[in-house]
């Protein structure tokens, strides 16, 4: 399949379901949370071993490697980035990964501070004009050439939530920016997206009236909070995981699904929690046996088992979810619609094996590391992993993929320490 018509069959499934997790649209409910399950015990993040000169470079490689991607999908004219190649859109939660990519950049010296001054600029100042969602909240989707809204009408709360903490860390690591990334927060209505202290979306698609519903399941419910929460929202229900959380075992690791159901248990909403602010207490214990039971897979299989969503050239929907809990099922790939999960394809994650390491490194870790290394593009970045059957590259890239590994490779060289610490993620 040519990359034009892999972009155009990936924008097509991006305008009906655009966001990564209000795929799970199934209404909790808001009222009367479950009790929560038991804790895990509380844990903190290890201090970090300082990094030797090869491993310095080798993280300024993967960034500077990342980087091609944005070199050669942004649009001068608003600034933003395409979401994949030749789809000439972008996702709320693509911008937000755009805008610390950038910063990641300039702080690893792959851009100049006056490229990175005009880039960030340009960003800020295209949304800050940007049309919102029937005056109210940003859009899911918009175009690249014009900064209009795009294809698909409605807003995400997952989307937003991403935006919003990276407003956040700009406002707090950039101070030349720190005003105009308020300014833009705060157009959003969050009164709109936050009651009962949940996150809610509303969609249009071909319904006469614009629904809400009820957004979020455990790991990115968590992330998206976060973001929320920086900017004052009431969002403790949503940022505690145990108020909706049920045990569940997977391959005798113990870990927790969603009393809600469609389930969407990856890895990258903890590994963002643990670049961006800090993942310590009982939501690292999470953490950690969300890993512990994907190489418990490994173990019993022989399968380098790193798995998250990704975009992957594959028919007949171009972006997958490889669950470790998926509507209630263990290891399975799940696709834009709950309860329709399927046995393929399988590929084991760049940015989730390099962001397991950076945040958790274990033997197991750097193992997942290693597999991904055909993943390597040297004209077009990173593609977004290796396929588990062949440990061929997937040969698909995009935003998402490139701008994690850019927050890595700063997380890494600086010492292993988030953006910006946020006491919140530990909930304890």
């Amino acid at each position: 399949m040519s990359s034009r018509s892999f972009s155009a069959r990936l924008g097509a499934l991006l305008t009906s379901v655009i966001t990564l997790a209000s795929c799970a649209q199934a209404q909790g409910n808001d009222k009367t949370p479950a009790k929560a399950a038991q804790a895990p015990a509380t844990v903190t993040a290890p201090a970090p071993a300082p990094l030797s000169a090869a491993e310095r470079k080798t993280y300024l490689d993967a960034g500077a490697l990342a980087w091609k991607y944005f070199e050669k999908n942004t649009d001068p004219r608003t600034g933003l980035t395409q979401a994949t190649p030749e789809w000439a859109n972008t996702t709320l939660w693509d911008i937000g990964a755009q805008l610390l990519a950038t910063y990641s950049a300039k702080e690893l010296g792959i851009i100049t501070p006056e490229d990175y001054q005009s880039r960030m600029s340009k960003v800020l100042t295209t949304m800050e004009k940007a049309p919102l969602y029937r005056g109210k909240v940003y859009n899911r989707v918009y175009s690249v050439t014009t900064g209009k809204t795009g294809p698909a009408d409605g807003w995400s709360a997952m989307d937003l939530g991403r935006f919003l903490a990276a407003l956040k860390i700009i406002a707090t690591r950039d101070p030349q920016f720190a005003a105009q990334a308020e300014r833009i927060a705060k157009r959003s209505d969050l009164s709109q997206v936050v009651f009962q202290g949940y996150l809610h979306g509303e969609m249009t698609g071909s319904r006469s009236r614009p629904y809400r519903f009820q957004e979020g399941r455990l790991g990115y419910e968590q992330y998206a909070a976060t973001g929320f929460k920086q900017w004052g929202a009431p969002v403790a229900n949503a940022l505690h995981f145990e108020m909706n959380a049920e045990p569940f075992n997977v391959l005798g690791v113990p870990l927790y699904a969603d009393r809600r159901y469609d389930d969407r248990l990856v890895s990258e909403p903890f590994i963002l929690l643990g670049l961006e602010f800090g993942l310590n207490g009982s939501l690292r214990s999470f953490a950690q046996n969300v890993l512990k039971a994907q190489q418990a897979r490994f173990d019993s299989t022989g399968k380098m088992t790193i798995v998250s969503e990704d975009a992957v050239s594959q028919p007949p929907d171009y972006f997958y979810y490889y669950c470790v809990i998926c509507s209630r099922k263990p290891f399975v790939v799940g696709t834009a619609s709950p309860g329709k999960e399927r046995d393929q394809p399988r590929w084991v994650s760049t940015k989730a094996a390099y962001g397991w390491d950076a945040i958790m490194p274990s033997d197991y870790t750097r193992k997942a590391v290693a597999a991904v290394a055909p993943a390597m593009d040297p004209a077009r970045g990173w593609a977004s992993g290796i396929y588990e059957s062949n440990g061929q590259s997937t040969k698909t890239v995009d935003i998402n993929t490139s701008a994690v590994m850019l927050e890595i490779a700063l997380y890494k060289l600086r010492g292993s320490q988030p953006l910006i610490q946020d006491a919140t993620v530990s909930l304890r």
